[in-house]
């Protein structure tokens, strides 16, 4: 639950699809995204909902700051010119940095809730995972490797264009040959997301109220990567890596009305965030 929550906060606030409006309406959201999961009871529900104001109301004041901070720093280093590969990193490395505040802020309160839970809703969100990822294997499955590769090459138009607008065939000839180059990581994820859903489970199951299995399970919800592989660690740092350089690379060759528009794109994350800041 913890991933499921700061995944929403980070995505929405980086992203620019009606920022605001579901920022401020995050209470009743994140009650549907999780009735996906698990059905919580009326007491569940209250006790959520006054951890998950406190959460939001640290949120906007300590957290968006910083996200916008970055956004400006970055449209202000895009502005100047070139950027280079290890700006990218950088950057990328500070996006991260949000990612681990909010999972380590969120993952206490977690811990504490989670106790509320008992055997059969556990199993049954823990069962949900899994229905889930099948599905998801089924539908990858029902590809092969040219077709995984053509929406790999799709999504990572769709990526760009999100940011430049309208791409050329040339820049679209170009992102096809770097979708190329991406190291396959989805079967070691495959096995450390179940390795890690795996332990989530048996810790929940035979919880206890106590200072230690809080501590434990807490720092299971805020250090999944500790169930990664070195591989899979390795691959995730090659292709952060290869990211920064295809971006580094094909940034220069932007028209001057792409480039507008990713400044535009900045531009109004930035503006969003500040409109959340101050409301």
């Amino acid at each position: 639950m913890v991933r499921i929550f700061a995944a929403l906060l980070l995505v929405l606030t980086l992203s620019g699809c009606s920022t605001t409006f579901v920022y401020n309406n995050l209470d009743w959201l994140v009650h549907w995204y999780i009735d996906d999961y698990v059905e919580l009871n009326k007491a569940q529900k209250k006790q959520f909902d006054h951890k998950m104001q406190d959460w939001l109301k640290w949120h906007r004041h300590q957290q968006l700051p910083r996200y916008r901070d970055d956004l400006v720093a970055l449209k202000q280093q895009f502005e100047q010119g070139q950027m280079t590969q290890t700006q990218w990193q950088e950057f990328f490395s500070r996006v991260r940095g949000h990612w681990y505040s909010l999972i380590n802020h969120l993952g206490p309160d977690l811990a504490e809730l989670s106790l509320q839970l008992n055997d059969q809703q556990i199993k049954d969100m823990f069962a949900t995972f899994e229905e889930q990822q099948k599905e998801r294997e089924e539908e990858r499955n029902e590809l092969d490797e040219q077709e995984r590769l053509e929406k790999s090459r799709e999504n990572l138009h769709e990526d760009m264009q999100e940011w430049t607008g309208r791409l050329s065939a040339e820049q679209k000839a170009q992102l096809n040959e770097w979708a190329e180059g991406f190291a396959p990581t989805y079967e070691l994820r495959l096995k450390y997301r179940r390795n890690w859903q795996q332990a989530a489970m048996d810790s929940l199951l035979g919880r206890v109220d106590t200072k230690a299995w809080r501590d434990t399970f807490t720092l299971l919800l805020v250090r999944p990567q500790d169930y990664q592989s070195d591989a899979l660690r390795e691959a995730d740092l090659a292709n952060r890596e290869y990211y920064a350089r295809m971006l580094a690379e094909l940034t220069p060759g932007l028209s001057d009305k792409q480039k507008r528009h990713v400044l535009r794109e900045m531009q109004q994350r930035i503006d969003d965030l500040n409109d959340l800041i101050e409301h």
